[in-house]
C-alpha cells in the first residue's frame, strides 16, 4: 500500500497510490526472494522495516514512514540490499520508484536560486510522471527490451513451500497462460 494512504488513513485514494502500491509489491517480492548474499536476519529486518512498521495515534493506526524516507532520499529499494548477481528487476524498481521522490519531498526553496534552478525541473518531472501510466508503462517496456534478463528467472524452492500440493500442475499452466495474455494486453493496448 502507498505510504500516503498508510500515513493518512481515510485519505482519498488516487492514481499515484495504485502505481506506488505496484512498486511496493515488486519491491517486497525482490527483497524477499531474489538471491542475495545478505544475511537472512538482516534481510528479514529490512523487509520488516519497509513494510511492517506502524504506530497508533488518536485518529487510528498509521504507517509507511520508512517508505517515505527511502523515497525522499532516492533509496528505494534500499541500497543495503544487494542481489547476488546484477538484476534488471532491481534496476527497474529503482527507475519506477524515482518519481515518488517528488511526491514525498517539498519543492526546492525559491530563495536559493542556484539550488532551485537545478532541482526544480527534476521535481516537476517527477510530479508529471505520477499523473499518468504512460511513463511507467514505457519504462517497463524499455526495461524488458534490454538484455540481461535471466533465462530461468524464478523464485525457486523458497516459493514452492507455499504452493506445493495446493495448486495442481494444470492450474499452474492455466495461470501462466493467463499472465502471459494479460501482460501482452497491458503492454500492447489496442491502437498503439
Amino acid at each position: 500500500m502507498s505510504a500516503a494512504l498508510l500515513g493518512s488513513p481515510g485519505q482519498l485514494h488516487v492514481f499515484e497510490d495504485d502505481i506506488e502500491s505496484f512498486v511496493h509489491v515488486v519491491g517486497w517480492t525482490v527483497l524477499s526472494y531474489l538471491p542475495s548474499p545478505m544475511d537472512k536476519d538482516d534481510r528479514a529486518a529490512l523487509v520488516s522495516y519497509l513494510y511492517d512498521h506502524s504506530w497508533k495515534t488518536s485518529s487510528g493506526e498509521k504507517g509507511g514512514l520508512a517508505k517515505v524516507v527511502e523515497f525522499k532520499f532516492g533509496n528505494y529499494p534500499p541500497k543495503d540490499f544487494t542481489p547476488t548477481k546484477p538484476s534488471p528487476t532491481v534496476d527497474l524498481i529503482r527507475s519506477l520508484a524515482s518519481p515518488f521522490r517528488a511526491r514525498y519531498s517539498k519543492p526546492p526553496p525559491e530563495e536559493d536560486e542556484e539550488v532551485f534552478k537545478e532541482l526544480m525541473p527534476r521535481h516537476r518531472l517527477g510530479l508529471e510522471r505520477l499523473t499518468s501510466s504512460k511513463w511507467f508503462l514505457s519504462t517497463i517496456r524499455d526495461a524488458l527490451a534490454r538484455s540481461g534478463w535471466p533465462a530461468e528467472d524464478r523464485a525457486g524452492d523458497k516459493l514452492a513451500v507455499f504452493t506445493k500440493d495446493i495448486v495442481g500442475n494444470a492450474a499452474r499452466q492455466r495461470a501462466a497462460r493467463r499472465v502471459k495474455t494479460d501482460s501482452h494486453y497491458y503492454l500492447h493496448p489496442r491502437g498503439h
